[in-house]
């Protein structure tokens, strides 16, 4: 990397939603980390129905606007009271309008016009992480955006494989002992086996069949290698299948810990990505997932049953089109979109197919190569991303 001491301070957008802000938070701790800067957090306004329209369509002149325009919009985008804070915490850290040593970064598309049109008020650099929405990439110094989104090749665009994230593995063992702390296993030398369970969305469910099926045999072989497991699963279980989970479970002496979502206001996954052998997650987690690779887990996918409604049909109708060359890559969505960021993950064999592993039933010896294991060991596209920041700012 070039001079490291490019960024003094970094301004993160909050749009409060939790799987933005840990990508935003990801990149801005890598940065953080690499140039001393302070980052300072701030909510977005939260507009809807009406007002969010208006806002909307709205904020597509500043995608080519000035100052004036990005003042315009902020005022009628309730964004009066942001921008009185934003001036008056730069003031307290000596931050001019111009400076070239600022960094405004924001996650998805409600934040993003939000950081635009602050960036031209400051004069300052802009990073949106995910697709910005109306506005688009053209406008920000810095786009950072996974493949499976299909981003455009420019110059502004860093493509990632997978979502970034704000896991950091030298934070992850400090979790990882306090929670052992508690959740000793049995034996200290067993292997320990983490499993992380999702549920129902728009493109998954899971059914009590499923979980006897897996979960038994996963089980199963956990009690032949002797490995202890630790089991958290997701609020969007099922009441039902969630019953058949404790069923199973009250009978496995082997399971040190089985949480719930619902019931503890703790987040124990950093803690199991810290301590754990090999991490099992269910396909639903698309997030967790990328989490556990980049954490340097041996991470294996569970796949889960599709939602057999219209939906399904019509993704996978797109995917068929999309596979014989009559519509765009672009339109790819749904399950099939996530298809394919599990096949890039599987190509660079940074997991395992949850059937392939059944098949080896010898521990967890992947077939990678030494020079894979390099790549999985620092794999980070949140640390990827800063240090592309740094060494193209301008």
């Amino acid at each position: 990397m070039e001079s490291l001491n490019k960024v003094r301070v970094i301004l993160l957008l909050n749009d409060t939603d939790a799987s933005h802000l840990t990508q935003s938070r990801g990149v801005s701790l890598w940065l953080a980390s690499h140039t001393g800067a302070e980052i300072l957090e701030m909510e977005v306004p939260l507009l809807s129905g009406a007002a969010r329209k208006r806002a909307d369509a709205a904020a597509r002149k500043l995608a080519g606007g000035n100052r004036r325009d990005a003042r315009d919009w902020l005022t009628m985008a309730d964004g009066d009271s942001l921008v009185r804070r934003v001036g008056a915490s730069f003031a307290e850290l000596g931050v001019r309008e111009g400076a070239r040593d600022i960094l405004i970064i924001s996650a998805g598309e409600a934040a993003a016009p939000y950081n635009l049109a602050l960036g031209y008020i400051w004069r300052c650099h802009c990073a949106t992480v995910m697709r910005p929405g109306i506005v688009t990439t053209d406008p920000f110094d810095f786009a950072i955006i996974a493949d499976h989104e299909f981003p455009e090749r420019k110059p502004n665009i860093l493509v990632t494989l997978g979502a970034v994230n704000s896991i950091q593995k030298e934070n992850l063992f400090s979790e990882a002992q306090k929670f052992l702390e508690f959740y000793p296993p049995n034996k200290k030398q067993s292997p320990k086996w983490s499993v992380i369970i999702g549920g129902d969305d728009d493109n998954y469910t899971m059914t009590p069949q499923w979980v006897k099926r897996n979960l038994g045999l996963l089980l199963r072989s956990s009690v032949n290698a002797e490995a202890e497991l630790y089991i958290h699963v997701s609020e969007k279980i099922s009441t039902q299948t969630a019953k058949t989970i404790s069923q199973i479970a009250i009978h496995a002496e082997n399971i040190r810990y089985l949480g719930w979502e619902t019931e503890e206001s703790y987040n124990p996954i950093a803690a199991m990505l810290g301590f754990s052998d090999a991490v099992f997650c269910t396909e639903d987690l698309h997030d967790n997932i990328t989490e556990a690779i980049t954490a340097g887990n041996k991470v294996v996918l569970m796949r889960t049953e599709a939602k057999r409604n219209l939906k399904k049909v019509l993704q996978d109708i797109t995917a068929s089109m999309i596979k014989a060359g009559a519509a765009p890559q672009s339109l790819l969505w749904g399950k099939p979109k996530y298809d394919m960021l599990f096949d890039h993950f599987l190509r660079y064999e940074l997991m395992l197919e949850f059937k392939t592993w059944q098949k080896s039933r010898h521990g967890l010896v992947l077939s990678q190569s030494a020079d894979r294991l390099v790549i999985a060991e620092d794999f980070n596209e949140a640390k990827r991303a800063a240090e592309w920041i740094i060494n193209n700012w301008g």
